[in-house]
């Protein structure tokens, strides 16, 4: 008798799954360190690309489509607790920072920075996702030059919680990839 072999037989192909409790979430400020955020909650992100049909004459159906500008987007939820959720990242902008390639500034404009910035005011930083269950199995993440657009805190006497949300647009994302665990390229 003959056995199959299971990487190559399709309905043998194991696939995985990751809850929100197998994530850890890094930020990584331009030109700082990644430090990692247990305070956020919720990660989302949408990618947008306007598809327009194309007519000719004479015909009532489109002939194709054309395609627009793509923007990537989506929302951040972070738990508070006793100071602001990205306060370390806002003063990591230091005076050791000013030989940084992407943004030029001189210490005493920097050192104002770090104290009085807002989240709007942050230059770009990167988010990584890495995601491992309790089967050893992992995922990757990656958002890149996240800019912050809106932020708001939720306080009230119906949430056990006070929450910190802000929407952001980012550059560029690697969608999801499971670090190539797959042997067969699938």
């Amino acid at each position: 008798m003959s056995k199959t072999n299971v990487a190559t037989n399709n309905y043998g192909r194991i696939n995985t799954s990751f809850s929100g409790a197998d994530a850890v979430a890094t930020i990584t400020p331009v030109g700082g360190k990644p430090r990692v955020f247990g305070e956020i909650q919720t990660l989302t992100y949408s990618i947008y690309r306007p598809t327009t049909p194309v007519y000719t004459l004479g015909r009532i159906n489109p002939k194709g489509v054309v395609r627009g500008q793509r923007t990537i987007a989506g929302s951040l939820i972070f738990t508070v607790f006793d100071r602001h959720v990205l306060k370390s990242v806002m003063k990591s902008y230091s005076a050791k920072n000013t030989d940084n390639k992407y943004y030029k500034f001189d210490a005493d404009e920097l050192s104002e920075m770090s104290a009085n910035m807002k989240t709007d005011e942050m230059p770009p930083f990167d988010i990584n996702i890495t995601f491992m269950n309790e089967y050893g199995n992992s995922a990757t993440l990656n958002i890149y030059g996240v800019h912050i657009l809106t932020e708001g805190q939720t306080m009230s006497i119906e949430d056990m919680i006070t929450e910190n949300t802000m929407q952001y647009i980012a550059m560029d994302i690697d969608l999801m990839d499971n670090n190539g665990l797959d042997k067969d390229g699938r």
